[in-house]
């Protein structure tokens, strides 16, 4: 029997009004499409006549979080941005399974239903991950590889697991603060949202399955990766060793003082897509 990712259909129904208010605010379409693995919600930005984009955003998150930069990408491109099923969003809310190739066929599903045979895929953190199941497993449908703070490449680090395993036995809950962003302020709003989302489902909470050598060799396409140097819960200085070693055409920014949030991702999309075409 399948089980929701959200505490209760209460809890769930409560959050996505709040989401809704949200997109309802921004000027992008909204669109659901459905694959084996249930509807997917995406956002749909810019000329279906120029290159697509599809974005997959991380953990505790959704589309939403990709305001800023569809707006700077659908000048050049046809962007969408996806809902990951299982994820705090407008898609399934069945979580699908990490160590078969549900995911990956998933997103084939989803590029198949857009009628697109090809993208550009970025992909933050659990979003990296899910981009680079997707990239190792059907290389030919990726055209290039942009990754943020992405799972996958390492391990996570061990102190962030004692950190929450304390959290956990001390019995609180779990909650998002402006340190997460290295001190950048961040409206009310959007704070509280984030924590609305912790307060209405289980996010993933075992460590996401690591790419071996064997399958980062099948990237052959165009690959980027940005990722902070103070990463606290990813090793992103392994993550870099790992793509260096396996995909030598990675251009790779590990950037300093910089933890797993990385801010207006776009600024290094627009000019890596650009020098990729």
């Amino acid at each position: 029997m399948k089980t929701s990712v959200f505490h209760s259909p209460a809890q769930r129904d409560a959050f996505r009004a709040v989401y809704h208010r949200f997109l309802s605010g921004m000027p992008f379409l909204q669109r659901t499409v459905d694959t084996p693995y249930g509807e997917t919600f995406l956002l749909e930005a810019g000329d279906p006549g120029k290159p697509p984009v599809l974005l997959l955003h991380g953990s505790c998150s959704n589309s939403a979080f990709w305001y800023g930069d569809i707006l700077a990408l659908m000048g050049g491109y046809h962007v969408f941005a996806a809902d990951i099923p299982g994820e705090a969003g407008n898609s399934t809310e069945y979580r699908l399974n990490l160590e078969n190739m549900e995911y990956a066929e998933w997103l084939a599903a989803v590029l198949d239903a857009l009628g697109l045979r090809s993208v550009s895929l970025a992909g933050n953190s659990l979003g990296g991950w899910m981009a680079l199941k997707f990239a190792t497993a059907f290389p030919a449908r990726v055209e290039r590889l942009l990754l943020f703070a992405s799972g996958g490449l390492a391990d996570i680090n061990r102190r962030y697991l004692e950190k929450v395993s304390a959290a956990e036995e001390a019995g609180g809950d779990l909650s998002f603060d402006g340190d997460a962003v290295g001190g950048e302020a961040i409206p009310k709003e959007i704070l509280d949202f984030l924590n609305l989302i912790l307060a209405s489902y289980d996010p993933i909470h075992v460590p996401l399955p690591v790419f071996s050598g064997t399958a980062l060799r099948r990237l052959t396409m165009p690959v980027l990766y940005v990722a902070g140097e103070a990463d606290d819960l990813l090793d992103s200085q392994a993550g870099e060793a790992a793509l260096r070693a396996h995909v030598p055409q990675a251009e790779i920014h590990l950037l300093p003082g910089v933890g797993h949030m990385i801010l207006n991702p776009s600024v290094w999309m627009l000019p890596f897509l650009a020098d990729n075409e």
